[in-house]
């Protein structure tokens, strides 16, 4: 046969106890499966494709020569298989194998058509009208809840995914083509998957990251091939110009989620009715990003997603009606395939869930053929299967933690399965214990082994899910164990209250109620344990070639078991591993990486690259409208000016974080707070979360005024225990060395006006250079520091965002900077000031950098001179 050599050496000792019955007929043993290897070819098919899809991410050519590559390696493979030359095809089919996988995810990659409406737009936002097709029904994004943090609240959307055929050129339609997703301020009633629609709408292609470590949301979007985003600012942009089909699938499937949408919300209470949403239809659009982030800091997030264990869960209890014998065995399982099938289409055949359904599918197709269902052949089947359906799935966490937990589940099956007595005497004896004891020894087997499976996933899974989140969650061990029954309770519950809502609605409500105190103990469990002292950590994330070690090594074992060591040596190399992570993690680490120009692209404005001692740096981070600015002191210290953007803290506490983890940095000496303004401090409590704080600085007006944000940053430094001190003009932060960091403003009473006025402006002097942070400084707080005598600094921070309210003309002129830095959002309003701005700056020959451009900017003072480096091309408005 055309895969004889296509063995891959995984010992039969570690397959899963999928034990044939004595009716089932014997299994052909080849030689390899009898030397103690057993047969897996789809495991190398695999392996080959998947290594395919990496190099064309990695090192991409032309289509053209990997699907070349592909056919020669399959004409190859043909003409070797019939010469006999069966070791060498079978090398040849993996090459083949390995093409076809770099062209497919070259194609779906690249290639898009010359109307695509993301090859129209670019990542600043402009008015554009579309028409085209809805490929769901609206989707409900209820409002945040309201938080004195948030400046402005946000209220309810509504989301759905347009397929465009149409976009306006001038008082003319021209065709388009692609995928775009619609956000609309408020509820758009009426609209229909299938109808088609006309959308006035700002359009924008999704943003690549503006800061170091954060996460590539627009590859993720590319991945997807929804290049475009549209954001209606009333349910009034979206008008409906024909109706869709009732026939269409798409149509029936957010009928169904919409129904049952409804039949949750009657039948658990509010709070917990979106978490049901999110749990049994994969409507996670109705969660609140802050409430996600318990389930993130507790390593259960994979609750919140649709993945292999909801599939599982349902599967299982088919498994148990089976062994009931209720139902009988051959529509039992047509049915369990049947109902796994159809909640995949109904959770919209995410990666993961595809697995899993791939997985039971086969699995019952095996219980009806009376054959063993191999493992790790069944797991590489479905590896093919969703790499062909979405092949850069291989880049994202999601899956690829999928397939890791069922390989571990695999390969320790053994340890994790209830193993038959096999001892006649011992099973005697077993069997004329009382039933207390059997029952106690039997559930405390079964906990036992619940915990060891997720513990081993948790070991293995660490090194991906450190490196994706910066996050270490050892209360993981304990709290996926406590709510592992209320979960599978809860969707039971609530899959009967979806089903039996319609059908009998008493039953269905108490169904629902018995869903919703399921998830309250989950809920209260969750958030108990995220309060349990040393829960969770977060911490810089070790560099990814080492992650990939532990995955080589670890597979390498795997398929070799003659090159195990003995479990002593293993724990030493897995404890060696963990503290080689910890070192490359660390700020030493990551200032050599730094100096090899790893985390920044460089555009050097003045001076040399650096070679001497330390330069003082600061990086100017990319937060939207609002201010975060990270020093690094010659003598190691690190002090944190400002953090916080106009809108959700979290839009500012994850790129602060991510900047913060790529220095390798974990503890901050100082915060600075500018003044009371939210859009300057609404990360704080968060950050203070994640990173140890020496000291927080505030201006002595900053609490004067009983405004609900400054009480919240307030009553969170005195939780987290930071002192709190005062800093007014004429004071100076204790530093060592030559560096000095002086408080020009405001005076001790401060001034008459707004928190603005009395913004704290912090000069920063290292080797005869200046660096000047402005906050949001207006008048009248503003005059009183011109009237002073100019300041001649190498560099600021323009104030308030670039606002011509900060008077940026006599600002230049009494600062006279080279380079000014804009800290602000790409809101279309802002535009006309900022080039504004920006002109008045220039006007007094200075550089100009917008941070919504440039992405975060670092600025490195030293004796030979100053120079200045973007996350992105100097000065690229990405048009």
């Amino acid at each position: 046969m055309p895969f004889a050599a296509l063995k891959c050496s995984v010992p039969t000792s570690l397959q899963p106890a999928w034990q044939p019955s004595m009716s089932q007929p014997l299994r052909h043993v080849d030689s390899a499966s009898a030397a103690g290897g057993a047969y897996h070819p789809l495991l190398l098919l695999a392996a080959a494709l998947a290594a395919g899809i990496g190099v064309d991410r990695c090192w991409p050519l032309t289509a053209e020569v990997w699907w070349l590559g592909s056919l020669l390696g399959i004409f190859a493979w043909l003409m070797l298989w019939h010469m006999g030359r069966v070791s060498v095809a079978s090398t040849v089919l993996l090459w083949a194998v390995a093409s076809l996988g770099a062209a497919w995810h070259h194609d779906r990659w690249n290639y898009y058509a010359a109307d695509e409406i993301g090859l129209m737009v670019h990542e600043r936002l402009r008015p554009i009208a579309v028409e085209g097709v809805a490929l769901h029904s609206p989707r409900w994004v209820p409002a945040p809840s309201l938080s004195p943090l948030r400046a402005i609240p946000k209220g309810d959307e509504s989301e759905l995914v347009l397929h465009v055929s149409a976009v306006r050129d001038g008082t003319d339609w021209r065709p388009a083509s692609g995928w775009a997703t619609l956000d609309v301020d408020g509820h758009l009633l009426g609209v229909r998957a299938g109808d088609r629609l006309r959308v006035m709408a700002l359009a924008s292609r999704p943003m690549q990251p503006l800061n170091p470590g954060e996460f590539n949301f627009a590859a993720y979007e590319r991945s997807r091939r929804t290049w475009c985003r549209l954001r209606g600012l009333f349910p009034e942009s979206v008008t409906t110009q024909g109706r869709g089909s009732r026939w269409r699938p798409q149509r029936a499937l957010s009928e169904i989620r919409l129904r049952g949408n409804n039949v949750l919300r009657r039948s658990i209470q509010p709070s917990r009715a979106t978490l049901a949403a999110a749990l049994l239809l994969g409507a996670r659009e109705q969660l609140d990003p802050d409430r996600n982030e318990g389930y993130l800091v507790t390593g259960t997030i994979h609750v919140l997603s649709i993945s292999g264990l909801h599939v599982g869960i349902l599967a299982w209890g088919f498994w148990i009606v089976l062994r009931t014998g209720l139902i009988p065995r051959r529509p039992a399982l047509i049915g369990a395939m049947l109902l796994t099938v159809a909640y995949a289409w109904l959770t919209d055949f995410q990666p993961p869930v595809v697995r899993a359904t791939v997985l039971v599918v086969l699995v019952c197709l095996a219980r009806l053929l009376g054959r063993q269902a191999l493992g790790f052949n069944a797991l590489a089947f479905a590896a093919l299967i969703v790499l062909a359906y979405h092949p850069a799935s291989l880049f994202l966490a999601g899956p690829r933690l999928s397939f890791l937990a069922v390989a571990v589940m695999i390969l320790f099956s053994p340890l994790l399965l209830r193993q038959p007595i096999v001892d006649p005497l011992d099973r005697l004896i077993a069997g004329t214990r009382r039933w207390p004891i059997r029952a106690g020894r039997w559930i405390g087997g079964y906990v036992w082994r619940l915990w060891l499976t997720g513990t081993l996933i948790w070991a293995v899974s660490l090194p991906i899910v450190w490196q994706q989140y910066n996050l270490v969650s050892p209360v993981a061990l304990v709290v996926n164990l406590l709510i592992w029954l209320p979960i599978a309770m809860a969707l039971y519950a609530g899959f009967g209250a979806l089903v039996l809502g319609w059908l009998a609605p008493p039953l269905g409500q108490a169904c629902g109620s018995l869903c919703d105190g399921c998830l309250w103990l989950m809920e209260v469990a969750i958030a108990a344990a995220r309060d349990w002292p040393g829960s969770y950590v977060w911490h810089s994330a070790p560099p990814s070639w080492w992650v990939a070690a532990f995955y080589v090594v670890l597979g390498v074992l795997a398929v070799f078991p003659r090159l195990r060591p003995a479990r002593l040596w293993l724990a030493a190399l897995a404890t060696l591993w963990l503290a080689v992570a910890i070192g490359l993690a660390g700020p030493a680490a990551k200032s050599w990486n730094a100096a090899e120009g790893v985390a920044y692209r460089t555009n050097a404005t003045q001076g040399v690259p650096y070679k001497g001692d330390r330069p003082l740096a600061c990086t100017f981070i990319a937060v939207g409208h609002g201010v975060a600015c990270l020093l690094e002191l010659p003598d190691g210290r690190n002090l944190l000016y400002d953090a916080g953007k106009l809108g959700a803290p979290l839009g500012a506490v994850r790129p602060v974080s991510s900047v913060l983890w790529s220095r390798g940095i974990s503890h901050l000496d100082a915060i600075v707070i500018s003044h009371a303004d939210s859009d300057h401090f609404n990360a704080v409590p968060e950050l203070l979360d994640r990173f140890s704080v020496g000291a927080v600085y505030v201006s002595p007006v900053m609490f004067e005024r009983p405004q609900p944000a400054a009480l919240a940053l307030q009553r969170a430094i005195e939780r987290a225990g930071v002192p709190l001190r005062v800093i007014y003009g004429g004071d100076r932060l204790a530093v060592d060395g030559p560096a000095r960091l002086e408080v020009l403003h405001p005076p001790r009473k401060g001034v008459i006006g707004s928190d603005n006025a009395n913004s704290i402006l912090l000069l920063v002097e290292y080797a005869g250079r200046r660096l000047l942070l402005t906050g949001d400084l207006e008048p009248p707080g503003l005059e009183d520091v011109l009237a002073e005598e100019p300041l001649d600094c190498d560099a600021i921070l323009a104030p308030h965002h670039g606002s011509l309210r900060s008077d940026p003309t006599g600002f230049a002129l009494w600062s006279t900077p080279d380079v000014a830095v804009i800290s602000g959002s790409r809101n279309v309003e802002d535009i006309p000031n900022i080039e504004l701005v920006k002109d008045a700056y220039r006007a007094r020959g200075s550089q100009v950098l917008h941070t919504a451009e440039a992405g975060s900017v670092r600025i490195e003072l030293r004796a030979s001179g100053m120079s200045v480096s973007t996350f992105r091309p100097q000065g690229g408005n990405r048009e």
